[in-house]
């Protein structure tokens, strides 16, 4: 079962996607020298991030209520696991100093995992998803330990904790919203749908091409 008004949010965070890696590229190839490291586009990617695992919380409700389909979790996990496989290997040769160890893809991978978990019993959603908010935002119980362990930074680095949140808000207002008549009635544009429907191949394949466009015409300039 597919929700047009999820294809579209999906849909939408893909083409933000393309749009911030295409700029990300850029000022590293030299064409810009805009800051990343606040305002606008330091909060930019940190949406983009929300609205795919907000998606994957949504996405669980229509497969896996009212009970776990264990088999398709098992070769979702695969395909998502060798993805993000490809994510850390390609950059690690690419990027030494900024590789992608723990990314979107791989909190999607682990988040999918707990959330399909935690999608029948909603209590325990909520009561986990506020104790993440507190900690996190309210007591700033933050995760720099990790740093310790992975002494450089990431190009992409969006751990579980304490994004795991975003899924469990995507899993306690999914139903909500899909019953919502307007919302519900939502049809995906094509682009978008296509767009949605395709994500994790769109995440594989744009950052080779962008760049590699781009290097292209930095020749040239």
């Amino acid at each position: 079962m597919r929700a047009g008004f999820l294809d579209a949010l999906r849909g939408v965070a893909v083409i933000w996607m393309i749009i911030f890696h295409t700029c990300y590229d850029m000022r590293m190839l030299g064409f810009i020298n805009w800051d990343f490291s606040s305002g606008f586009w330091f909060a930019f990617p940190r949406i983009i991030a929300f609205t795919f695992l907000f998606c994957v919380g949504m996405s669980l409700n229509f497969a896996h209520t009212p009970h776990i389909r264990w088999k398709s979790i098992g070769q979702r996990s695969l395909k998502l696991g060798l993805s993000a496989l490809i994510i850390s290997l390609s950059t690690y040769l690419t990027f030494p100093n900024q590789w992608v160890y723990f990314g979107t893809l791989h909190c999607i991978l682990v988040g999918s995992v707990l959330g399909a978990i935690l999608v029948n019993k909603r209590k325990m959603a909520f009561a986990i998803m506020m104790a993440i908010l507190i900690a996190q935002y309210g007591l700033g119980y933050d995760i720099k330990w990790v740093s310790s362990i992975m002494q450089r930074q990431s190009m992409d680095f969006i751990p579980i904790y304490p994004w795991f949140w975003a899924v469990l808000i995507g899993i306690l207002l999914g139903p909500y919203l899909s019953k919502n008549r307007h919302i519900g009635a939502i049809k995906s544009p094509k682009v978008l749908s296509l767009l949605g429907t395709h994500s994790l191949k769109i995440y594989l394949l744009h950052q080779p091409v962008i760049y590699g466009v781009l290097w292209i015409i930095r020749g040239f300039v």
